[in-house]
């Protein structure tokens, strides 16, 4: 038998995703809302966002507040998409006169202990 090639995935590692948003220039925009749920919909506690690398053209700033979540139809909270829910919501400020694309990275830390790191990239138009 022959061993798979590469390095072991580490079990330890953060996984890691895009995200892809689009501001009007001049605007600020909420481009996010975190949260962490028990399957009834409540809070099991804070969500931590840290930026891991700041935008280049313009502000990202976190803020407690109540909100909807997005979670797709067959995901196991869906359900919880109808109610306002306590999260951390991301806002996101082009800085003035910039058009183009701008990015950063974010740690997001659930109550739970999981996190996710976010690739984003804002297309301010």
């Amino acid at each position: 038998m022959t061993p798979p090639a590469g390095p072991p995935p580490d079990p330890q590692a953060i996984p890691s995703f895009p995200m892809h948003r689009v501001v009007p220039r001049g605007e600020v925009r909420t481009i996010g809302f975190f949260t962490s749920l028990y399957p009834d919909c409540s809070a099991i506690g804070p969500v931590v966002v840290r930026t891991l690398s700041p935008p280049q053209h313009g502000r990202v700033s976190f803020a407690a507040a109540d909100s909807f979540p997005r979670y797709g139809p067959s995901a196991p909270l869906a359900a919880c998409n109808s109610r306002k829910v306590p999260g951390t919501r991301m806002t996101y400020e082009p800085d003035e006169g910039f058009e183009g694309v701008d990015g950063f990275r974010l740690l997001v830390i659930n109550a739970d202990g999981t996190a996710a790191e976010y690739d984003a990239k804002i297309s301010v138009r």
